[in-house]
C-alpha cells in the first residue's frame, strides 16, 4: 500500500479542578490498497489511524498555559499535514479558550465542540453540539474496525489504555452504548475530540484526477 493522503487531528479534553485537561493527537492515514470495488470497479481506499502524542496535563494548569501549548503543538513540524484540525472541549468556561486560541492563532482548522445530553450530533453558531456518549461511540467503532492503533514509544499510553479498558458496553434497543466505569475519562474525551475533528473532515483530498470522499 501506499499513502494518498496524511491528516493530523488533535483532540483536547479541558479540565475542571479535580480532572485533568488533556491532549491526544491522531494521524490519519488514506491508503492505496491496489484493489477494485467489484460492482463500480471504482479504486478502494483503506483508513488507518495511529495516536501519536498522549499529554496529561497537570491539576490546576491555567487556561493561558494550555493555549501557548497547542500553538507550539500545532506549529510543530511533526504535524505538517496536508490537513490539521484541532477538536476543543468548548462546554462551559472553555468558550473562555476559544476565544484565546482564536486570538493566538493556531495553524489549521480550530473546531470548538460542546458537550450536550442526546444522541444527536448538531452545528450551530460555529460550535458542534455533540453527546459525549458519540464521542466514546466513535473511538469504540474505529477499535472495532482495527483502523485504530498507537505509534511505539508514545508516553502515558498506558493511562489512556486504562480509560480504555474500563469502557463498557450496554446493549439497547437502538444498539451498543459504551460508558467508562472509572474515575476519569478525559484522556479517552480527548481521543474521541480528535476522532470526531477526522470525521468531520468529509473531503479527504485528491489522488490524481479522483477526489476522495470519507
Amino acid at each position: 500500500m501506499s499513502v494518498a493522503v496524511r491528516r493530523c487531528h488533535i483532540g483536547v479534553d479541558l479540565g475542571k479542578k479535580q480532572n485533568h485537561s488533556a491532549i491526544v493527537v491522531v494521524e490519519q492515514l488514506l491508503l492505496t490498497t491496489g484493489r477494485k470495488d467489484p460492482l463500480t470497479f471504482e479504486p478502494l481506499w483503506e483508513q488507518r489511524m495511529t495516536v501519536s502524542h498522549i499529554e496529561q496535563l497537570k491539576l490546576g494548569v491555567e487556561y493561558v498555559a494550555i493555549v501557548e501549548r497547542l500553538h507550539a503543538l500545532t506549529h510543530c513540524r511533526e504535524l505538517d499535514a496536508e490537513v490539521l484540525t484541532t477538536c476543543v472541549d468548548a462546554t462551559g468556561l472553555g468558550e473562555v479558550v476559544m476565544e484565546l486560541l482564536r486570538k493566538r492563532g493556531l495553524r489549521g482548522e480550530l473546531m470548538p465542540v460542546v458537550f450536550t445530553g442526546g444522541r444527536n450530533v448538531g452545528y450551530a453558531t460555529g460550535a458542534y453540539t455533540v453527546p459525549k456518549q458519540e464521542l466514546v461511540q466513535g473511538v469504540a467503532l474505529h477499535l472495532e474496525q482495527g483502523e485504530l492503533g498507537v505509534a511505539a514509544g508514545v508516553r502515558e499510553w498506558e493511562a489512556l489504555r486504562g480509560e480504555l479498558l474500563s469502557l463498557r458496553g450496554n446493549r439497547g434497543v437502538g444498539g451498543v452504548t459504551y460508558e467508562s466505569a472509572g474515575k476519569h475519562d478525559d484522556l479517552v474525551m480527548a481521543l474521541g475530540l480528535a476522532c470526531f475533528g477526522a470525521r468531520q473532515r468529509r473531503v479527504a483530498g485528491e489522488v490524481g484526477s479522483k477526489r476522495l470522499f470519507w
